[in-house]
């Protein structure tokens, strides 16, 4: 069972306690914080970096070594060279584990891209644990040539992956989605008929209106962020393609910012029918109904 943010809060903050009275090694000897750890618990744990009391700055560093918390690894390196010597030894232990995780992260990617069953699984929650954000593209690779279980397990370590970088978080999305094979054919005919319904239908009938029905706001935000999809993945691609595969999708690029900066702007009428919760194309935050009528709060308050 996954432990929630205010479990993990306060189990942390009694071992911070225990550190602060004397009882040194409380953190980060705590079993149950390194089992139960998330990266999304990093912004619980990292506050107490700036901790006036050295021992716990020194037992959170080596905390975020036994996870192997890779956000650290900017802050540890200052902490290196400018915190009192406890601080600095702990900070020592957490780089030699980096340096570690960076040692093994080849034989974890050859045993993902050459064996199954076990191996593969305890590679991969290895990998989850130690991969870096410059790890994506590769094991993204492998995401897309298993499928089942296997897939399923190699999602898993993405998500730990990406959890860890707010950059990835942003593109967490795309980075999920299945990757496609070369076909250039199937691509083109997916360019041209996508690039006729922005370009035709989309500008014939949307783009002159200030005002839309919710339905067609979310018919093409679905389109929009089909195509936004399909395109990521094809990016790798365009090196097996032809000049003029080339062309279409740099048109289509240019037409998806358009559709999507000029869909963002629309006043959206509520449908009671519709169900389904609205995002603002062009930031990607929940639409929020204001007067009768469908806005995207952020971007109305940038405005």
């Amino acid at each position: 069972m996954s432990v929630s943010r205010i479990e993990y809060l306060e189990r942390f903050l009694d071992d911070v306690e225990f550190v602060i009275s004397g009882k040194r090694n409380a953190i980060s000897e705590d079993r149950w914080l390194i089992a139960n750890y998330d990266p999304l618990f990093y912004e619980v744990v990292s506050k107490h970096l700036k901790s006036s009391d050295e021992r716990v700055r020194a037992d959170v560093v080596t905390l975020l070594g036994h996870v192997r918390e890779r956000a650290a690894l900017d802050i540890v390196k200052v902490m290196r060279t400018s915190d009192k010597e406890w601080v600095k030894i702990a900070c020592l232990g957490y780089l030699n584990a980096m340096n570690e995780s960076d040692n093994m992260i080849p034989d974890l990617f050859d045993v993902l891209e050459h064996k199954r069953g076990p191996d593969f699984e305890r590679a991969a929650k290895r990998l989850a644990a130690v991969g870096r954000s410059e790890d994506v593209p590769r094991l993204r690779k492998t995401y897309g040539q298993v499928t089942g279980d296997m897939r399923d397990i190699i999602q898993r370590t993405l998500i730990s992956i990406i959890d860890r970088d707010p950059e990835l978080i942003k593109k967490k999305e795309l980075i999920l989605s299945v990757p496609v094979f070369p076909d250039e054919k199937r691509f083109s005919m997916f360019l041209d008929s996508s690039i006729t319904y922005l370009d035709i239908r989309y500008r014939d009938s949307v783009a002159g209106k200030k005002k839309v029905t919710e339905r067609t706001y979310s018919n093409v935000y679905s389109a929009i962020r089909t195509m936004r999809t399909r395109m990521f993945n094809e990016y790798d691609n365009l090196k097996h393609y032809g000049y003029s595969c080339k062309e279409m999708y740099n048109e289509l690029i240019r037409l998806i910012e358009w559709a999507s900066a000029d869909l963002s702007e629309k006043t959206v009428d509520k449908d009671d029918r519709i169900r389904k919760d609205i995002f603002c194309p062009k930031c990607g935050n929940e639409m929020r109904t204001h007067d009768g009528i469908m806005k995207c709060v952020d971007c109305f308050m940038k405005k």
